[in-house]
């Protein structure tokens, strides 16, 4: 039989992009009679985008190899054409194990790239099909992929340049037209739904910006879309129904991408200076996109956030503009040597800090905890979550051992993204009104 399609449906992980599903397009309608995880062999093969096998050293081996090789299935069973379950259907979906030949993203902290996912799945055994049994079905041609959790989101290009930047960013548009949600058990009013929202403005860390090694060998970079910098960390946690509660589903959330890093100086890309070249176009970028969005943005509520590199340019975004922001969000920051003129223009915005005490790239010896002293010595209006080191917190990963699955500690925006933030650096509570709130709640309570 001719080879046939499949699709992929993208999950946007703690730690990065997989595809967990394979969608088969099967030639007639079938129920779930004869179809198990066990007569489906799935091989895959990662591409670079120069279309070269990515060539990768696994942890422990001395040499690179190609990533390619054979992916269990977890699950199968017939559904529609984007992979949800039902009795019967025209394609079979096939669920995937998050592995190393699933994730989607190549790289680390400081670079990273996506990658093209190639699969060819052969079918093992034959299905009960009408009025003859169905075999030898080959899947080898992709038709796209599926990704649920980027709904609504979208690409742009800020207007005009500034300085001789033009930022390209990444946004999701809140649904202001949807039916009001009912209350449980529908007592009370339903739900009002608001007439303008918040703005969430995120940056990403080093590994996100918009210049990308195609082929990981320190050669030239190349520009890449605005995706990786709102996908590559999950960023779209904060479009997810959890978040976006806070703020009466109706948060919308900028992503802007930085050609090198935020930390670019102009002559230190990755320095201490705190400076960066970015700060005009960055507000510039703002300032567009709300007053393009002026009937549905509320401007005494718009919140900056960012982490590592992006927590370092939260710091300079507030630093400059004091008062602008409602709240500003500083992930594993690398602020140095605050000066007490830096310290007086911070105090102006609420501010909520997330650091890791073992972080590897940013001892927050010399980062958060001087500056977090210096806020809360001049009255301040400052909170910092403080953790001990970074583990898996959701329940979901775990070691050999069971036990919770340890990652490096500099990766504490896991913990941001789960809202686990809850408490201050003394593990007591951070309250509202006599209330416990999370970094969320506090900030979409927050107003300039």
């Amino acid at each position: 039989m001719s080879e046939l399609h499949y699709r992929t449906v993208t999950t946007l992980g703690d730690f990065g992009p997989w595809v967990s599903k394979l969608v088969l397009e099967i030639p007639e309608e079938l129920n779930e009679a004869g179809i198990s995880p066990q007569i489906f062999n799935v091989f895959c093969a990662r591409y670079e985008r120069t279309g070269e096998v990515l060539m990768r050293a696994e942890r422990g081996a001395d040499h690179a190899s190609p990533s390619v090789g054979y992916v269990p299935v977890c699950a199968a069973y017939p559904s529609d054409a984007s992979g949800n379950r039902c009795r019967r259907g025209s394609f079979i979906t096939l669920e995937l194990p998050e592995t190393r030949l699933t994730k989607r993203i190549e790289g680390g902290v400081m670079g990273s790239r996506y990658i093209e996912n190639r699969f060819r799945v052969t079918l093992l055994a034959e299905l009960p099909g009408d009025p003859d049994p169905i075999s030898g079905l080959i899947f080898d041609e992709s038709d796209g992929d599926l990704c649920p959790a980027l709904d609504r989101w979208h690409e742009a290009v800020m207007s005009k340049a500034v300085d001789g930047i033009q930022l390209a960013y990444g946004y999701y548009e809140p649904d202001f037209d949807r039916e009001p949600r009912q209350p449980l058990g529908n007592l009370g009013k339903p739900e009002v739904v608001p007439e303008r929202g918040a703005l969430i403005v995120y940056l990403h860390g080093a590994g996100e910006g918009a210049g990308v090694d195609l082929a990981g060998k320190g050669g030239p970079l190349v520009p890449e879309g605005p995706s990786r910098a709102y996908t590559g960390n999950r960023v779209t946690a904060l479009s997810g129904a959890k978040i976006q509660r806070y703020f009466d589903d109706a948060a919308w959330v900028l992503v802007p991408q930085c050609p090198t890093f935020w930390m670019d100086n102009g002559v230190e890309q990755l320095g201490h200076s705190n400076q960066s070249i970015y700060v005009a176009a960055l507000k510039a970028l703002i300032d567009e996109f709300v007053a393009a969005h002026a009937d549905r943005i509320d401007p005494s509520r718009i919140v900056i956030g960012g982490l590592s590199n992006g927590g370092f340019m939260t710091l300079r975004m507030c630093r400059d503009y004091p008062g602008f922001f409602a709240a500003g969000l500083p992930c594993c920051a690398p602020w140095y040597d605050a000066t007490d003129e830096d310290v007086a223009a911070l105090a102006q915005t609420p501010l909520w800090f997330t650091h890791s005490k073992g972080d590897e790239l940013v001892d927050p010896t010399e980062t958060v905890l001087p500056l977090y002293r210096a806020l809360t010595a001049v009255g301040a209006p400052v909170h910092l979550t403080y953790f001990d080191h970074v583990e898996d917190l959701t329940g979901v990963y775990r070691e050999a051992d069971g036990s919770p699955k340890k990652t490096f500690n500099h990766g504490v925006w896991i913990h941001v993204f789960n809202d686990f933030c809850r408490t201050e650096v003394d593990g007591t509570n951070v309250m509202i009104d006599s209330e416990p709130v999370g970094l969320w709640e506090w900030s979409a309570r927050q107003s300039a």
